[in-house]
């Protein structure tokens, strides 16, 4: 199933309001199996957005519309809408007498400047708002249907789960199935998997997706109508390759994956270089005790140990790099790497979860310094 998401207004354009709301919309979707093909944002301009809307009919199956519905002038989508597929602007009575209800629930008299909000595409179907005086409506133009829907995000978000969902269910329902499955490695650029990967073609309504998302590499591999036997085998296939770097899989984030190995032992976190990105990675986790110290050694040997339970280190940076150290029930294991990245807060997110790699491999028995591509070891311990 195709789809498309059209974000309107110039508060979006001049990036004056970040578009929140499509980003969160794309991930939405991608949780049901459907990867959003193409999103466009246009002003409050009539001639832009009609054309917009065509092209996006021509193209795709679902084309789903945020923002624009509401009673200022500069709110253009429902006429562009009836322009653009030659379906005139007509009152609705019945959401007329909604909007003017709801004003009266409030003890407010309803502004005359709403009621153009009744005035939507002839023969559009409504989507109920049951927030705002911004009704939703469905435009059908050949093998495409359009949603409209007003861009308050709390609204917006409440009519998708309600009202839109459920409809592109029963619309995907009766065209092929899509199954995802996802996969996160750490260590190993976007480029190296690339190059691993893609050197084969998948099987026939397989795809792979890649999404980096700082210090992680997500893989999607994606499933159109392609039968059990093929999503294993290409799962299998997946997994063979991306093993050395594999850090969690499914729908639940890595670090809280992580943090479930632990089944509620405590642990304890000791950040310098990081500067809280550890204890960002783990904050959720209720047997934690976190601490900061500027004053940590930049040598394993200086480190500071424990005899007892679990303790994770994250040294200051020196001339060799940072020292990661992990201390399991008198057992000190620990590395020196240098990450090479020029955002300071991307730094400190690799070295955060590299000491938490660190723990994950511990706890599953593994070897607990890994081999990554990313980061350079310049020490060992232990």
């Amino acid at each position: 199933m195709r789809i498309e998401i059209i974000s309107t207004g110039d508060e979006i354009v001049t990036g004056l309001v970040v578009d929140t709301n499509a980003a969160w919309l794309s991930a939405l979707l991608l949780e049901q199996g459907w990867q959003v093909r193409r999103r466009l944002t246009v002003g409050d301009n009539l001639a832009d957005l009609k054309t917009v809307l065509q092209e996006s009919a021509s193209r795709a199956e679902v084309v789903l519309v945020c923002g624009g519905l509401g009673p200022t002038a500069d709110d253009l989508t429902a006429q562009a809408a009836a322009e653009a597929f030659e379906q005139p602007l007509t009152l609705f009575p019945d959401w007329l007498a909604t909007i003017t209800a709801r004003y009266a629930s409030r003890g407010r008299p309803m502004a005359q400047s709403n009621a153009k909000q009744a005035w939507l595409p002839q023969g559009c179907e409504i989507l109920d708002n049951p927030v705002g005086t911004a009704c939703g409506f469905v435009v059908q133009s050949g093998q495409s249907q359009l949603f409209f829907t007003p861009g308050v995000p709390f609204e917006f978000k409440q009519m998708v789960r309600e009202q839109i969902l459920p409809r592109l269910k029963q619309l995907a329902g009766a065209q092929i199935d899509t199954e995802l499955r996802r996969f996160y490695t750490f260590g190993v650029s976007e480029s190296a998997l690339s190059d691993l990967l893609d050197a084969a073609p998948w099987p026939t309504g397989i795809e792979l997706g890649y999404r980096s998302s700082m210090p992680l590499i997500e893989l999607k591999l994606i499933g159109h109508g392609a039968s059990a036997a093929d999503m294993e085998s290409a799962e299998s296939r997946l997994l063979n390759t991306i093993r050395p770097w594999l850090v969690g899989s499914g729908d639940t984030e890595p670090a809280q994956q992580i943090l479930a190995l632990l089944q509620g032992r405590p642990l304890a976190l000791l950040e310098g270089e990081s500067g809280g990105a550890l204890l960002a990675l783990c904050h959720g986790y209720p047997r934690l005790e976190a601490r900061f110290s500027a004053h940590l050694a930049d040598e394993l040997a200086q480190l500071p140990t424990a005899d007892t339970g679990l303790l994770l280190t994250i040294g200051r940076e020196g001339v060799e790099g940072v020292p990661l150290l992990l201390c399991a029930d008198g057992k000190q294991i620990g590395q020196t790497v240098k990450v090479s990245h020029p955002d300071p807060e991307s730094r400190r997110k690799i070295l955060a979860f590299a000491a938490l790699d660190m723990l994950r491999r511990h706890l599953l028995g593994e070897p607990v310094l890994g081999d990554y591509l990313t980061l350079t070891r310049t020490a060992q311990r232990g």
